[in-house]
């Protein structure tokens, strides 16, 4: 019922915003009559020649020519000389050109994608880079481009190192049309399955920088960020649930091998058994018998939860939902999910990718479900002239007036806002990006000590009870027998 509402309000808030894109749209129009090309009128309407009105006092051939000397070059001083464009008209062209740079970015942006869609070749698009394949690959690249190497050169070597045969074909295929005149980026646009959107625009961006070596850099760094963070949350984990794990083998155990022999005791006793005791019994009587049923059905439950709340979208955000209201799990989630969004829009502002296009960028490397529709409300919110810091609730940051936002916390908004006022969001990202980096790793260093109390009540729990129910009858079991 809460994934139907959350998907009603989700297509509502979807609505809200295309209205809300198009009355801006006409309020712009009003207010400055900037139009788009498509309600432009005929060129001779938009600038009309001068009529020719009598004069009181004729211009002499001075004036004249100051007059024309004035006009624009390429303009005419005769009697069919336009008048000089007014500064509605320079506000209409500078937003045409404008539009039409955003446009032809896009079309680009989606060129690529048919080009990628068409010329992948099938084996390909199951080919996937491991963390150190992928790692290895941008720290060769970047040490070869770096010591001089031509980017051909470079791949092969790379090539020639690699051990995997599907790999070397990729290599191979991607010089192939580096050789036709293709740059790096556009050859990793041609396999998105194997190198990720934002890494491909981010080499984009650093080709046409010159700044190509250091771009590469940046994208191992933050690999290896994200790769020791994967290792530290593995870390912390592995403790909790290898204890999970062994209380379950204990509980299983118990009820298959222990449980049924003191049974056998107390039947033979003719005991009146305690409630607890005789469920305890029951239940392993039942999966002793139809241990297959018992074990399937088990499986079958977890498999159907797994595909319900990790390939459906209101499964997803169900799950996403229950795993932020955790005391400390939740946070840890929170705090990774900003820093990523963090992380990824800054390097891609650094790298001289549009902002816009680096919130649609950045929302494709974001599993959470959440996080995605925020930065495309954020997205369209900027297309209509919003700050980014407004949007995420920040309305005042002197009077501290705030919207509650459960995804972007004030500090965040706050230093977005200070970085849209200075003209460095791009910095003030990073700076987000370390801070939450730090707040993760103190939690991970400490996530042991406070989960290792909880599931000690867990194990306490599970293990304690069936014990219970064993020994619970022995305390009244010979005056039964007497």
């Amino acid at each position: 019922m809460s994934a139907l509402v959350a998907k009603i309000r989700h297509s509502f808030s979807d609505l809200w915003l295309e209205v809300d894109l198009f009355f801006s749209k006409l309020k712009r129009k009003k207010k400055t009559g900037v139009i788009s090309k498509s309600d432009l009128p005929v060129p001779k309407e938009v600038v009309a020649p001068v009529p020719e009105t009598p004069s009181a006092t004729p211009t002499t051939p001075i004036e004249k020519s100051d007059s024309e000397t004035s006009l624009p070059t390429g303009q005419a001083s005769s009697e069919k000389e336009p008048s000089i464009p007014s500064i509605e008209e320079a506000q209409k062209t500078a937003q045409i050109k404008k539009e039409s740079a955003t446009s032809a970015i896009g079309k680009a942006i989606e060129k690529k994608k048919e080009k990628a869609a068409e010329k992948t070749p099938v084996g390909f698009r199951f080919l996937r880079l491991s963390a150190r394949e992928r790692i290895f690959f941008y720290d060769q690249m970047a040490t070869l481009v770096d010591s001089g190497v031509t980017l051909i050169d470079s791949l092969a070597i790379v090539k020639a190192q690699s051990k995997n045969k599907s790999l070397r074909k990729l290599y191979g295929t991607m010089i192939h049309h580096i050789n036709g005149g293709m740059g790096l980026a556009e050859t990793m646009y041609l396999f998105p399955h194997v190198f990720p959107a934002m890494q491909s625009a981010l080499i984009e961006a650093g080709e046409k920088s010159g700044n190509l070596k250091n771009v590469l850099m940046q994208i191992v760094d933050s690999l290896e960020d994200q790769n020791e963070f994967v290792r530290k949350i593995k870390g912390a984990m592995f403790y909790p649930v290898a204890l999970l794990i062994l209380a379950l083998t204990m509980v299983v155990g118990m009820m298959i091998f222990v449980i049924p022999r003191v049974a056998k005791i107390y039947e033979q006793s003719d005991a009146n058994l305690p409630t607890i005791t005789q469920g305890v019994i029951d239940i392993s009587k039942f999966i002793s018998d139809k241990y297959l049923i018992v074990f399937g059905g088990l499986f079958g439950v977890i498999l159907f939860f797994w595909l319900i709340f990790s390939k459906t979208r209101p499964g997803k955000l169900v799950w996403e939902k229950f795993v932020s209201r955790i005391p400390v799990f939740g946070r840890i989630s929170r705090d990774k999910n900003i820093m990523l969004f963090t992380s990824n829009l800054g390097m891609l502002l650094q790298s001289g990718v549009l902002i816009s296009d680096a919130f649609k960028i950045t929302e494709k490397t974001l599993s959470n479900l959440h996080y995605k529709r925020a930065l495309k409300e954020i997205r369209h919110g900027i297309i209509i002239g919003k700050n980014v810091s407004e949007i995420m609730g920040l309305e005042d940051i002197k009077t501290q007036k705030f919207k509650e936002n459960k995804l972007f916390p004030l500090q965040v908004a706050q230093l977005i806002h200070i970085g849209e006022i200075t003209g460095s969001i791009d910095k003030m990202l990073i700076k987000i990006r370390d801070n939450y980096h730090k707040s993760i790793n103190y939690t991970l260093k400490n996530i042991s000590t406070l989960v290792e109390p909880l599931m000690i009540f867990i194990v306490a729990i599970l293990v304690g009870s069936i014990l219970l129910a064993v020994m619970l009858p022995f305390f009244y079991i010979g005056s039964t027998i007497s």
